[in-house]
């Protein structure tokens, strides 16, 4: 028998409503600040990474800022990584955050071939033949297992952000904000089929831990609604 033991705030069917953009506005900052900050507890050596994004470039800052104030064995500058074809626009993007934030960035670059290569062990360690989450995971096997040889252990992903605002493009043909809400809703419980599964297998297929403040229960609780 299915028996649901946790019922979370953001699983409602009524949108909870703001009184001004700058009220919502200061709430998310503290909030997802303290998200970052409670997966910045460890004892390893860690890092983010970095796509060019909006979202992942925001953990970054946070991260960043953070560790101002952050002494650790191996030092307080930070570790960025990110990966693509060369010439790839994300690259750039993250190169340009990289280089604002001043941290230690590492890019690298794969070839066609190289990702033609790992699908047999990618399709191994995710256990799905879904296209999508295939090509989006290849990158990210790739790059896990450079991260893990540089001795890193933990790294810090942007993951769920785009679930959580309907960052999607084809958000933008919601007819109205309660269609838009349902439908992040419905992309939050199925994160374990695809992003999240993505991001864990992966990643761990190396021994690299991947953890995502934007889906840390209290900020989506937050935010959702």
């Amino acid at each position: 028998k299915y028996e649901k033991y946790y019922e979370p705030l953001w699983d409602s069917t009524q949108i909870k409503l703001y009184e001004t953009e700058e009220e919502i506005t200061s709430q998310i900052n503290r909030s997802l600040t303290r998200s970052v900050e409670k997966r910045l507890m460890c004892d390893v050596p860690f890092g983010v990474l970095l796509s060019g994004g909006l979202d992942s470039s925001l953990v970054a800052s946070i991260t960043s800022r953070l560790m101002q104030n952050k002494k650790t064995m191996w030092g307080s500058e930070l570790h960025t990584f990110s990966i693509g074809l060369k010439g790839a626009p994300d690259l750039k993007y993250a190169k340009k955050v990289a280089i604002f934030l001043k941290t230690i960035h590492h890019e690298f670059h794969f070839t066609e071939q190289e990702g033609i290569d790992c699908l047999e062990d990618l399709i191994y360690h995710l256990e799905t033949y879904d296209v999508t989450t295939i090509r989006a995971s290849t990158p990210m096997f790739l790059l896990s297992r450079k991260i893990k040889s540089m001795g890193i252990k933990m790294v810090l992903s942007g993951e769920g952000a785009d679930e959580i605002y309907g960052g999607y493009l084809y958000f933008h043909n919601a007819p109205n904000s309660q269609e838009f809400h349902d439908e992040c809703v419905s992309r939050v419980k199925n994160l374990h089929h695809f992003d999240c599964l993505r991001a864990n297998k992966s990643t761990m297929a190396w021994g690299l831990e991947a953890r995502v403040p934007f889906l840390d229960k209290s900020f989506m609780e937050l935010s959702i609604p």
